[in-house]
């Protein structure tokens, strides 16, 4: 006799009798949710520090915590002693309390960023398991928790995961609200979460669950609906979590808070290019399946099977992944991390696939998933090459790496068809893999391509005047040289500060070569970064024979 089971019934061929099937499991088992988060939390948490803060915004995020913790500043957060207003201070209070638990390290700057990812996992999990069953909310929690963008992210000093774990939890208590499955507790949880997304990076945090649920009731017509999730508790207690803040936030700074806040860094970085990071609208369908690596040869099948018309809990996970996907798309400004908050409800679709292959065979779509999953494993162990050419001594630490992915996505290749349930556990296997050989591969590689650190060494502390460097280069210094750096406009600034001492210069390699053939300065390197950015001494000629002290202006 043929059976198959769907939603949560057991069906037979007519020559049988119907038999009922055991109810769904729609709680977590506490063992394997242990399991699942406790080693997402081993793996994010490894080498956590090992890596220097990156890029220009990581060192500059690290730097405002340390000077708010500081200086014991709750509302204002500020660069170098004066405002800096582009975010809210949700990451900042964090990273805070880190500095004192554990000192001012990359560590504490990244910890608040860990909690986030393992509260999104777990809630992510926790969701699914409610929505679709237990097996459904592990398999979704894997697929997320062992995926590379969530993991990137996860281990960064930024707010990126903050917002998207905020959004998550908010969003999947109004879900389960909205279809009935939560009581009514579920609402005033949310709006404290929204509250905190507001916290964490601004507007976004109520508008995403907003532009989500608001698509699912207009598309729902049920009045009933709209009564469960219009809750006026929700809406005073995230106005309790956020406001206070805004209102002070905008005392103490005026209409500076109005114009870099809420009309800079929101409202043009949505309508415009003016933050120089433009993308086509395609943008984020590459960076979404690159992210999910080594998952992504799940995401073409599970839109494939769900049928958002006769399910009320499918239509609305496509939702909460669709409508915020659309939205970041049409953006002027796009990154990489945006689309985090987009990520569970894709980990959902793709968990609901997993359970259905386990239960009644992949199919075609194992097919689909293996092609995908061999392709994009091809263009990780690819890497290595591109960064040989490009002469980077490090390409030989991404080998291995490379050498796994293709085994993985070749054991997945071969095991789909026959035995679905085995191939994802190989898979499980594999994405765990692939992190740890990440986080072992990481440090040396990004360290020498993005990251500044090793330039500010033989500054101890003394300024450092920056002409025309790296953004990722000079801004390493807001951390590594306790913010002692600042931009100079061109040579005569520096030729101006050299007169009165021996000074510290981080300049591009072009006006590395202008300092070096200006016949009234002597130049000597002192420490060479990334992108050929170098740290030079810089001394007038006329002070050679005798020196005077560094200056430290």
């Amino acid at each position: 006799m043929r059976t198959h089971v769907g939603q949560g019934i057991l069906f037979a061929s007519e020559a049988a009798p119907v038999a009922p099937a055991e109810p769904v499991s729609r709680a977590l088992p506490p063992r394997a949710a242990a399991l699942l988060l406790a080693l997402v939390a081993a793996l994010l948490l490894l080498r956590l520090g090992a890596v220097p803060l990156l890029g220009p915004d990581e060192p500059r995020y690290a730097r405002v915590a340390v000077e708010m913790e500081r200086a014991g500043e709750w509302v204002t957060p500020t660069l170098q002693g004066e405002p800096w207003l582009e975010k809210p201070p949700l990451y900042y209070w964090a990273a805070g309390l880190a500095y004192r638990a554990i000192g001012e390290n990359e560590t504490a700057a990244r910890l608040p960023s860990v909690v986030a990812a393992v509260v999104m996992v777990g809630a992510t999990a926790l969701v699914g398991a409610r929505l679709f069953g237990a097996a459904v909310g592990l398999h979704a929690g894997f697929v997320l928790g062992l995926s590379l963008l969530p993991f990137a992210y996860g281990r960064a000093a930024s707010m990126d995961m903050l917002l998207a774990a905020c959004v998550t939890v908010a969003q999947g208590l109004i879900a389960l609200r909205l279809l009935g499955i939560a009581g009514r507790l579920a609402m005033p949880v949310a709006g404290v979460f929204i509250g905190l997304g507001l916290l964490a990076k601004g507007p976004l945090g109520l508008l995403l669950p907003v532009l989500a649920t608001g698509s699912y009731l207009l598309l729902a017509r049920d009045r009933d609906a709209w009564r469960r999730i219009l809750s006026p508790a929700a809406m005073i207690l995230a106005a309790a979590v956020a406001l206070p803040w805004y209102v002070m936030a905008w005392r103490e700074n005026g209409q500076a808070f109005v114009d870099v806040f809420l009309l800079n860094h929101n409202l043009q970085r949505f309508t415009s290019t003016i933050h120089r990071h433009p993308g086509p609208f395609y943008y984020y369908v590459p960076i979404a399946l690159l992210g999910l690596a080594p998952w992504s040869g799940l995401v073409g099948p599970a839109f494939a099977r769900i049928r958002p018309r006769t399910s009320g809990a499918e239509r609305l996970v496509l939702l909460w992944f669709l409508v915020p996907f659309v939205f970041f798309s049409l953006a002027g400004s796009k990154l990489p991390g945006y689309i985090l908050p987009c990520l569970p409800p894709l980990a959902l679709l793709m968990g609901r696939l997993a359970d259905t292959w386990t239960r009644e065979g992949a199919g075609s779509g194992g097919r689909v998933a293996s092609l995908v999953g061999l392709a994009v494993s091809a263009c990780v162990a690819a890497a290595p090459l591109v960064l040989r050419g490009q002469g980077d001594p490090h390409w030989r630490a991404l080998g291995p790496l490379g050498a796994w992915s293709l085994i993985v996505a070749f054991l997945f290749s071969r095991e789909v068809g026959a035995d679905p349930a085995r191939a994802l556990r190989l898979l499980r296997i594999g994405a765990a893999g692939t992190l740890l050989l990440v986080v072992l591969a990481a440090p040396p590689l990004l360290s020498a391509r993005e990251s500044g650190r090793t330039l500010f060494l033989p500054a101890n502390g003394r300024e450092v005047l920056v002409w025309n460097a790296w953004r990722t280069a000079w801004m390493a210094g807001y951390f590594y040289n306790d913010g002692r750096v600042r931009p100079v406009e061109g040579l005569d600034a520096i030729v101006s500060a050299s007169a009165a001492g021996p000074v510290l210069v981080l300049a591009g390699p072009g006006e590395r070569r202008t300092l070096a053939g200006t016949p009234s300065l002597e130049v000597v390197p002192l420490a060479e970064g990334p992108r050929r950015n170098a740290l030079l001494l810089v001394t007038a000629a006329s002070a050679i024979n005798s020196p005077a002290p560094v200056s430290s202006r």
